[in-house]
């Protein structure tokens, strides 16, 4: 297919703009449920709650159940269905979001996404990822339809918590990588080609203010640092496979990211720090040891994992590597999408080798 346009009707970026969030919403329906944890819901509610009242929105906040699972997101689905919402709006990370966009999908229901966090592209695409209940990954899964609307406040990104915002670096920047790599043995058509300006404009930006960011956010100030990063964690992200499409997919860093969750010590980590080890490994077995030594100092300034002790697996075993590998090397995985052979023998010793180069690499920094 020559081209799929995946985005949001409307993305808006504005420092308190939950407080006149009912202004942009009321146009698209008058009876909302709100999906998000406690936390989030929480974040939100004195800005936007006011709002949605004074535009007359009936609304009604739901928990929802923690992880992506087909069954979480069709038992919101049937809420949506039973009492005759208009929209569904997801508000916090990943998980949540991921979560509202599958529900949306199953009850055909308009979706609105409100990110409290930048820790990745959720709240702009089509798609959500998929575990099981003990946080396994299943699949993705692309959706008709984009969310109608995202509502991006930066005040309450600068506000939420420091280790899920450099996850979103580290999970952004690898969007260079792995649309390059997934593009190489592809046609170069004007959209895959625009793509590609965007993934590599996305690392530019993070590389020049990520760390700057990183520290701004740690003192709640939404600088033009933090603003400049946000843009490219959720909108520049989201573009690269909305306007590249199978051209500029993921390819072996979220594939290692898969793998590493069959390891029950991987499951606390956020998905951005396991990707940004996956980053190491793509770039390891791509033998590209320049952009591997300038991917590991700036993974290394924003705090990520980039040996296994940091992954917490200093007690991990040949066996569970080769397990992480399996996985990463399955029949439907993205790391096919690496333009040269793989095989799971090389994706274990690329692993090994990330491990080595960075305990060397951190012993030189004392």
């Amino acid at each position: 297919m020559h081209l799929v346009m995946g985005s949001p009707n409307r993305y808006m970026q504005e420092k308190n703009i939950l407080a006149e969030a009912g202004q942009h919403i009321a146009p698209l329906g008058k009876k909302a449920l709100l999906v998000g944890d406690e936390t989030t819901l929480e974040v939100v509610r004195e800005k936007m709650n006011k709002s949605l009242k004074e535009s007359e929105i009936e609304f009604r906040e739901e928990i929802f159940g923690g992880e992506v699972t087909k069954k979480e997101a069709h038992r919101i689905a049937a809420l949506l269905e039973k009492d005759n919402f208009d929209l569904i709006i997801g508000i916090g990370g990943g998980k949540a979001i991921d979560t509202a966009k599958a529900a949306a999908a199953y009850s055909d229901r308009k979706l609105i996404t409100i990110p409290t966090i930048a820790s990745n592209c959720a709240a702009w695409t089509p798609l959500s990822v998929f575990y099981d209940q003990q946080g396994t990954f299943e699949e993705y899964i692309i959706f008709q339809y984009s969310p109608v609307l995202v509502l991006v406040d930066t005040e309450i990104i600068a506000d939420s918590p420091l280790n899920y915002f450099k996850a979103g670096i580290a999970d952004t920047v690898v969007k260079f990588y792995e649309a390059r790599a997934s593009a190489a043995n592809k046609e170069k058509n004007a959209p895959t080609r625009a793509a590609l300006k965007v993934a590599e404009e996305c690392k530019d930006v993070l590389f020049e203010f990520g760390v700057q960011a990183a520290a701004d956010l740690e003192n709640k100030k939404a600088t033009k640092a933090v603003e400049k990063t946000v843009d490219s964690i959720i909108a520049l992200g989201g573009m690269v496979g909305g306007i590249g499409g199978d051209n500029c997919r993921i390819a072996g860093a979220h594939a290692v990211h898969n793998g590493l969750t069959v390891l029950p010590e991987t499951h606390d980590l956020l998905h951005g720090e396991k990707v940004a080890f996956g980053n190491l490994v793509q770039l390891e077995l791509e033998k590209n040891e320049a952009e591997f030594d300038e991917l590991l100092s700036l993974l290394n300034k924003l705090d990520q994992p980039v040996t296994l002790a940091q992954l917490g697996l200093d007690r991990v075993t040949d066996s569970d590597l080769a397990r992480v590998a399996a996985k990463s090397c399955s029949s439907e995985e993205s790391i096919h999408n690496l333009p040269f052979k793989i095989t799971e023998a090389a994706v274990l010793e690329a692993i090994k080798n990330v491990d080595s180069k960075a305990k060397e690499y951190l012993s030189q920094l004392g």
